[in-house]
C-alpha cells in the first residue's frame, strides 16, 4: 500500500503480497469481456480462470515487481520489525518538511 512514487524511501513485500491495480480476474473481465460475452455461461468461469492465470504469467506478480524495483526486497513476516528498523537507520538524516502520504 505503498511505492516510491508515493515518496517511499524501501518498498518491502511478504512473500504472499499481491502487486496490482486489481485481481486478475476483475482485470480479465475488463480486458476480454467482449470474448467472455461470446462464451456460454456454464463455461465461463472456467474461462476466466484460464484467462486469469495467463494474465498473472504476463504481469508476472510479485517476482515481476522486484525485477522492475517496485518492490526493493521480499521479506518473511518475521522478520518485518528488523528490515523496517534496518531501513530506517539506512535511511539519510534530513531536516525539514516531513508530512504524511496522500491517501
Amino acid at each position: 500500500m505503498n511505492s516510491r512514487s508515493l515518496g517511499a524511501t524501501r518498498v518491502f513485500a511478504w512473500p504472499t503480497a499481491t502487486v496490482a491495480v486489481m485481481g486478475a480476474v476483475a482485470a480479465v473481465r475488463i480486458l476480454h469481456r467482449r470474448h467472455l460475452a461470446e462464451v456460454a455461461e456454464e463455461d465461463r468461469t472456467q474461462v476466466e480462470n484460464e484467462l486469469a492465470a495467463e494474465h498473472e504469467l504476463l504481469s508476472g506478480g510479485l517476482p515481476r515487481a522486484v525485477e522492475i524495483d517496485v518492490v526493493d526486497e521480499i521479506i518473511e513476516p518475521g522478520h518485518t520489525r528488523t528490515a523496517i528498523a534496518a531501513a530506517i537507520s539506512a535511511a539519510p538524516q534530513r531536516r525539514g518538511n516531513h508530512g504524511n502520504i496522500p491517501l
